[in-house]
């Protein structure tokens, strides 16, 4: 049985937990991208009698925490100023963002080789530098990438056809490749105008079957209102031709202003997060860029004038932050600054509008 102070301890810990978590200077509050220690000394220097109270506040929540059995306890302030000279633990190894568009390309075409060696042909490829600017739409974004990648494409895919050895390939060897667009309109155009590789068929997500004997189906940003055309596709392909490469360039498929479309849309997104490959992504944001070259994780880059490059490494690790990480990697000032409880009233509606940004 449990001892019965163990039960009262824990009942008054969960009710002071209740009245904890509105503090603002309370002591386990932190941001994702700072080590507990620096938010709780910089609450530390700000002095004055909040200091004291939070060392007060801070040593009840430990006794607490002992009456309740907790063997993990939350430090007091006094412990974590003394621990600020602590070494901070280094961020795991990331490559350097590319620096230019040519070496982008270069990497997103290493990324595809490195995928295809490992066995997976469900592939997801981003790459938005526009920072949340919308002159330009994300097909129009997505084709000025697509148009100069695709011949590197259809060079790496070659050696996957039968009976190929990737040495003197022929036109005859390069292989089929089809690529669907969200519209009649774009295919139509991007047939007449590009020079495509040999073998390349385009058409649209909604009116398109797959054709016969390729080697890749392509499909450019498709957004929301493809969702059913994206799912009849994939179980097409599955079923009659499992081993074609799928890629999904800047695929959309959530729709913020409609309800039907966003429930839809995401569960196909959470099929292809869990299916499909993200080899390569760089996404840039007001104020830093997120990527990945497969077979390495993710890393967040925040924007630093000091920083060589201009760009400094704030997150690296083999998950994906999600959008509100992603907020408090890229400005992790702001949430600091709410524990001071003044400031600029607007800041928090800045801080939401930039993490819907970064969604």
């Amino acid at each position: 049985m449990l001892d019965r102070r163990a039960v009262v301890w824990s009942v008054l810990l969960s009710q002071l937990l209740t009245l904890h978590a509105f503090s603002p200077s309370a002591p386990h509050r932190r941001t994702r991208t700072q080590p507990l220690s620096v938010c709780a000394v910089k609450r530390e220097q700000r002095g004055g009698l909040g200091g004291l109270f939070d060392e007060g506040k801070a040593r009840i929540w430990r006794e607490m925490q002992k009456g309740a059995m907790q063997e993990e306890l939350d430090p007091l302030p006094s412990e974590l100023k003394k621990a600020a000279a602590a070494p901070v633990v280094p961020l795991g190894d990331a490559s350097p963002l590319p620096d230019s568009f040519d070496d982008s390309l270069r990497k997103a075409s290493g990324a595809v080789t490195e995928a295809l060696a490992d066995g997976t042909d469900r592939l997801v490829i981003e790459f938005d530098t526009s920072a949340g600017d919308e002159t330009y739409g994300l097909l129009s974004r997505t084709n000025t990438f697509l148009q100069p990648f695709l011949p590197q494409l259809s060079a790496l895919l070659a050696p996957r056809r039968p009976g190929s050895d990737g040495e003197g390939v022929s036109f005859k060897d390069l292989p089929k490749m089809q690529i669907l667009f969200p519209d009649e309109g774009t295919s139509a155009y991007v047939a007449k105008n590009w020079q495509l590789p040999p073998n390349s068929v385009t058409g649209s997500m909604p009116r398109a079957k797959i054709a016969e004997d390729i080697a890749a189906l392509l499909l450019v940003a498709p957004g929301a209102t493809e969702v059913s055309a994206v799912q009849r596709l994939v179980q097409e392909l599955d079923e009659t031709a499992a081993n074609t490469v799928l890629i999904l360039f800047n695929p959309k498929l959530v729709d913020m202003q409609s309800t039907g479309y966003g429930l839809v849309g995401r569960d196909l997104r959470n099929m292809v997060e869990q299916t499909f490959l993200q080899c390569f992504v760089l996404k840039s944001y007001p104020a830093g860029a997120l990527y990945r070259v497969y077979p390495e994780g993710y890393s967040v880059w925040r924007e630093e004038a000091e920083a060589e490059g201009g760009y400094d490494l704030a997150y690296s690790g083999a998950r994906r932050p999600s959008g509100d990480e992603l907020d408090d990697i890229l400005f992790p000032e702001e949430e600091d600054a709410e524990g001071d409880g003044g400031g600029d009233p607007f800041a928090g509606l800045q801080k939401f509008i930039k993490g819907f940004q970064a969604l």
